[in-house]
């Protein structure tokens, strides 16, 4: 291994630095005082001492299902550096390429009439949604055909969930969703460009898209924990982490493919709200036919 490729292994270190990462200090620290507010509430008082051994515990943190998301973590890592990012390219030059194309075959709108602030508006919002949108679909697709879900059951085989198990992908699956946000990117990026020129820009928090920002400060990383947080009503619009971990419990019918919006999951009949519901044990149950992920009338959620 040469000295460059050594340094781009051990690259996924810096995540924890990285506001674009779910692992930032800063989302991590926000999931904590959250799930210290709901741990207390739940048992009626505020035990720091004991939530701090909870929260430092090496059988937690350290055990056969966490040791395979820190590999994974470090092997894409190392397969978007060395190979994805090179054969595919980055979003930013995707959207160029979208943007000389319509200008190319497409009359020149040349809009100026709106403000800098209401074209990053208009751009963030509408990145956000249909990018939402595309991670439904390639997620519920991941369930729904056997061979997609192959790649996938190795995310939903962890038995034990922390922040870092949003990396616990297949390689395969790791190029699927880069190939996923790089098209939306480029198609949505590539029209502003078209449509607005220079003006184009997004709302931004710390150099990361301002709605992507508040949905990782609001304790994104427990969706993958083992504290049970639940959005109550709002949970008919926005997926709270007690829902994404009855997406991964042994015991419910997958439900829930949403990332951060509920409107696609209503749409399809595949919400299901928190309240009511517990999780008891996570992973995959091997012995389950494949009829179990197929959408089924029950998949209805509870009243919202």
């Amino acid at each position: 291994m040469t000295a460059m490729s050594f340094e781009q292994f051990f690259e996924p270190l810096g995540y924890l630095l990285d506001p674009s990462k779910r692992v930032f200090w800063g989302y991590v620290i926000g999931a904590l005082v959250v799930a210290s507010i709901v741990t207390a509430k739940s048992q009626g008082y505020l035990d720091l001492r004991a939530q701090l051994r909870s929260l430092f515990s090496a059988r937690y943190w350290f055990n056969r299902s966490t040791s395979l998301d820190y590999l994974l973590l470090f092997i894409n890592g190392s397969i978007r550096t060395l190979l994805i990012i090179p054969v595919l390219g980055s979003h930013l030059a995707g959207a160029f390429v979208v943007a000389s194309f319509l200008q190319r075959n497409v009359a020149d709108p040349a809009i100026t009439s709106l403000s800098w602030l209401a074209v990053a508006s208009l751009f963030s919002v509408t990145l956000f949604v249909v990018d939402d949108a595309s991670r439904f679909a390639l997620h519920r697709m991941m369930h729904r055909w056997e061979p997609l879900w192959r790649l996938h059951k190795v995310h939903h085989s962890a038995s034990t969930l922390t922040p870092f198990t949003v990396f616990r992908v297949h390689p395969i699956e790791s190029i699927c969703y880069y190939a996923r946000g790089l098209f939306i990117f480029s198609i949505v990026a590539g029209i502003f460009i078209w449509l607005f020129k220079g003006k184009l820009t997004a709302l931004e928090i710390m150099g990361v898209d301002a709605l992507g920002f508040v949905f990782n400060m609001a304790a994104a990383n427990l969706r993958h924990s083992h504290i049970y947080v639940s959005f109550g009503r709002f949970e008919a619009h926005v997926i709270s982490p007690a829902q994404h971990q009855l997406h991964h419990s042994l015991h419910h019918n997958h439900p829930n493919f949403g990332s951060c919006l509920a409107w696609w999951d209503r749409a399809a009949n595949t919400l299901t709200a928190s309240k009511g519901t517990s999780v008891r044990r996570f992973g995959i149950d091997e012995t389950a036919s494949r009829e179990r992920r197929k959408p089924t009338s029950q998949t209805a959620s509870p009243q919202l």
